[in-house]
């Protein structure tokens, strides 16, 4: 952008002239505009067009800069953004030295060290939200007051920095379960916490309980269980073949407890004839337990209902009124019963903080800022608001940034759109911050996958550690500062790219 032209041109021309590979007979390369969008490398281009789905592609090191000015280079344009409001006139501690240098190593040098402090300062922000989102918005699960309650949060902090807010409702389908269980002579009864798997069947039904273990052909009594509520320990076999299994033996319903801490969601192949739930490890436990004390029976109730879930929007107009826009955003949303530190409380404290940094510094084209609720049901509030769009809207949407589940292990990656991704990873060849490229999530997906699905290019920012999300441990303190730090910095530089874009 040409407000910030001051500063960012000395960077682009200390990275143009440190990382080219020149050639003695070729002509030197004119200045370039600061607002022209990052190049990527011949040779990543290359390696792209053998695409392979599950590989995850490491980002080169960097080329040995060049004592040479001259070099026949394109501009590579980093935002090295200060994180205060005054973004375009930098504070000194990240300002250009006033004496010109021309040693384009030492130019490299400065532009390097002020990304790394940016990164640090844009970390310490998201951290600094997202320990106020846990602590007082967790867990957010989908179409509840709990997630309302985080939709205003949220929104009134948008409203805070200057951006033309809104909370959209949608309608939300969803299938819910609650199992009680009969207790001693007074039939006092004990309801337990269930959730349907998808594809359960509907209704509700009582019968004794019996305990089949894992559900193999040999756990299930000669007599089979005609008229009985299967109490099944998750592990080894599917979730369809314990289910199936049960139901042929004549079960009326299917309760499944967890193996680890916490709840889960489960997943049927086909349409089961059967209520099918899902129980904490805690509670199958005791359930078992309380079957040692003689018969229990059980009311497994399986129903359909229409329930309110809510996006957040903040917009940011355009200098020009083109209609063009980028997106920019991931889901709040959490499973329930847990407190969804990474999945995606860090997607939220990441977009919060881009939103801060660009706060009253308009791009030509609209920035929209948005969360997104009920992407654990099925990524619906994406759905919905790209469903709603007109053809020229979504024609005009240049591009979408993801921030989901970004902020445990040891690095960031992007996953998506090509000229997106080499964008990003070739401002991190530059700044000696590789980022690798993933291309595939296995069975899981996220708010971006609906934006391509209609079209629209869309760039995932992820971490490589996943093993926590859905899980109690998914905490404060398995998260990394400097991940979210690093997707925010990295976000904006693909925003700048996109000027000229």
């Amino acid at each position: 952008m040409k407000k910030f032209a001051a500063y960012l041109a000395p960077v682009a021309l200390a990275l143009a002239l440190a990382c080219g590979s020149p050639t003695a007979s070729a002509p030197p390369t004119p200045p370039p505009s600061a607002s022209t969008a990052i190049p990527a490398p011949a040779a990543r281009l290359n390696a792209q067009a053998a695409d392979t789905p599950t590989a995850v592609v490491a980002s080169p090191t960097p080329a040995t800069p060049a004592p040479a000015p001259t070099a026949p280079v394109g501009p590579i344009v980093v935002p090295t953004l200060p994180v205060e409001t005054e973004r375009r006139n930098p504070t000194s501690s990240f300002a250009l030295p006033p004496t010109p240098i021309t040693d384009p190593s030492i130019l490299l040098e400065i532009a390097i060290e002020s990304a790394r402090l940016e990164i640090e300062e844009l970390g310490a922000q998201a951290m600094g939200f997202l320990e106020t989102l846990t602590a007082d918005h967790s867990p957010r699960e989908s179409a509840t007051e709990q997630e309302l309650e985080a939709a205003k949060f949220l929104a009134g902090e948008f409203e805070s920095l200057g951006y033309e807010t809104s909370i959209v409702p949608f309608t939300v389908e969803r299938i819910e379960a609650e199992t009680g269980v009969l207790i001693g002579e007074q039939s006092a009864t004990t309801t337990y916490r269930t959730l349907p798997l998808n594809l359960s069947g509907q209704g509700s039904v009582t019968g004794a309980v019996i305990y089949v273990d894992l559900a193999y052909a040999a756990d299930i009594p000669e007599e089979g269980l005609e008229g009985k509520v299967a109490l099944i320990r998750r592990g080894i076999i599917p979730f369809e073949e314990k289910v199936t299994r049960v139901a042929e033996a004549g079960a009326i319903a299917a309760i499944i407890f967890n193996g680890t801490d916490g709840m889960f969601r489960g997943s049927l192949a086909t349409q089961a004839s059967i209520p099918s739930v899902s129980m904490t490890k805690e509670d199958g436990e005791a359930l078992v337990d309380l079957l040692d004390q003689g018969e229990k029976a059980a009311t497994v109730a399986v129903e359909h209902r229409v329930m309110e879930s809510r996006n957040v929007i903040a917009e940011m107009k355009g200098t020009v009124d083109d209609g063009r826009s980028v997106v920019v955003g991931g889901h709040y949303d959490t499973v329930a019963d847990v407190p969804g530190a990474n999945d995606n409380g860090s997607g939220a404290a990441t977009t919060m903080t881009v939103a801060r940094a660009v706060a009253g510094n308009p791009y030509p084209f609209t920035v929209r800022f948005m969360l997104f609720g009920s992407e654990e049901e099925g990524l619906l509030g994406s759905f919905d608001y790209v469903r709603g769009l007109s053809e020229a809207e979504r024609t005009n949407i240049i591009a979408m940034i993801n921030y989901d589940a970004l902020a445990t292990g040891d690095e960031i990656r992007v996953l998506g759109d090509t000229e997106l991704a080499l964008t990003v990873m070739s401002t991190g060849d530059a700044l000696e911050y590789p980022i690798p490229r993933q291309y595939t999530l296995g069975n899981s997906s996220s708010d971006h996958a609906v934006f391509l699905e209609a079209g629209i290019p869309a760039l995932f920012f992820l971490a490589e550690d996943f093993s926590r999300i859905h899980t109690t441990e998914d905490k404060l303190e398995f998260v990394q500062p400097k991940l979210m730090g690093a997707s925010a910095f990295f976000g904006i530089a693909l925003l700048e790219s996109l000027v000229d874009g």
